[in-house]
């Protein structure tokens, strides 16, 4: 048998077939697989998220439950007219502890539809043990604060005693319009 150009060529189309057929054809329906997988492993999640709802008994209590949580964290939040209450409590509860107030600096308040926030930029210093009880006093307070971007340094000509820098944040209600028919039938 002679093995010439034609017979090469017949060769090469005939081993190049099963790779163009996986480019084109196997690669593609491949990814689909896949993403059909995918599609059905969160439909899968969200039905037995469904199950689980679906064995509470009464969703009406379960509700009436998220309602109250929701009430004692609204309870939580003051009026926007407590706020500077809050701030002067801060402040009593920083004196209390011996701590020196450096720097007492409210910034802007940020508002959103449900909450609004007003940082409070401080720079306190004192005994260590102080700025402790005053961090579990913040803590214990009834309304919502948040400390964050905290920097403690010791001093270094005291021992025991510490700087600190942290912005405080207060949680309050935002004031309400005055426009709306809820205001003008309160009002």
């Amino acid at each position: 048998m002679r093995f010439g150009l034609r017979e090469l060529v017949f060769l090469l189309v005939l081993l190049g077939l099963p790779v163009a057929a996986y480019f084109f054809v196997f690669a593609p329906t491949n990814a689909q697989i896949e993403q059909v997988r995918k599609e059905n492993l969160i439909k899968k999640g969200k039905l037995d998220q469904l199950q689980l709802a679906r064995h509470i008994e009464d969703i009406g209590v379960e509700i009436d439950k998220l309602v109250q949580a929701i009430d004692l964290f609204e309870a939580k939040l003051p009026a926007a007219k407590e706020v500077e209450v809050i701030q002067q409590e801060v402040w009593q509860l920083a004196t209390r502890r011996g701590l020196n107030q450096r720097s007492f600096r409210p910034d802007k308040t940020i508002a959103s539809t449900s909450y609004s926030e007003k940082p409070i930029h401080m720079e306190i210093s004192g005994d260590f043990k102080g700025f402790y009880g005053f961090l579990l006093d913040l803590e214990r307070l009834s309304r919502i604060t948040r400390i964050h971007d905290l920097e403690l340094e010791k001093q270094k000509d005291n021992e025991g005693f510490v700087n600190a820098k942290f912005t405080l944040t207060i949680y309050f209600e935002p004031p309400k319009p005055k426009n709306t028919p809820i205001a003008r039938a309160a009002g």
